[in-house]
């Protein structure tokens, strides 16, 4: 196999700014990020697509976990999740936290980074960890179901009313976004 730059970075070969790691999986910085908080998260053994990684939902736990630490430090309105994997031949997952008027559309445009100081870096790195730390990803899963049991026990409560299709995906998306 030829030098895998992910695992050289997993097995700290080469330095980045990790906010995330347990014994499968480990998240960092992107270094040309497309906003402030962009985190590739990689499965520790080299596996080549994400869809092959066995433990595809504790994987996919982690990088809500980061989405939600970037809502709750960073301030952003949301996030979004790509698995391309063409560039690196690793599985990977890009949180890619989203800002008003950053700079891109709908989905982010991988050729818009920024540009962002090794200093701040630093700094956003910390805030992440910080969040983490407070709602690791099984803690913000959990946190997740029981708010939306939550808002399943009100909704049975409440009296029956016709909602529209724009009520319901803007409930659905307020329950996954925490």
């Amino acid at each position: 196999m030829e030098k895998c730059i992910f695992c050289e970075i997993a097995d700290r070969r080469i330095p980045s700014n990790i906010i995330y790691e347990d014994e499968d999986f480990i998240g960092f910085l992107d270094v040309n990020p497309l906003n402030a908080g962009h985190t590739i998260v990689v499965p520790k053994a080299h596996i080549r697509w994400t869809y092959d990684v066995e433990r595809f939902g504790d994987y996919w736990e982690v990088a809500k976990a980061i989405a939600l630490a970037a809502i709750e430090a960073l301030e952003a309105k949301f996030v979004n999740f790509i698995t391309a994997g063409l560039g690196v031949p690793h599985a990977h997952i890009h949180v890619v936290p989203r800002f008003e008027n950053d700079g891109h559309s709908e989905l982010p445009v991988f050729g818009n980074v920024k540009k962002i100081p090794k200093e701040e870096m630093i700094q956003i790195a910390e805030k992440l960890k910080a969040a983490i730390a407070k709602n690791p990803p099984k803690k913000a899963v959990a946190a997740m179901a029981e708010k939306a049991e939550e808002i399943k026990e009100v909704k049975e409560k409440a009296p029956a009313e016709k909602r529209s299709k724009e009520d319901i995906e803007y409930i659905r998306r307020e329950i996954e976004s925490g």
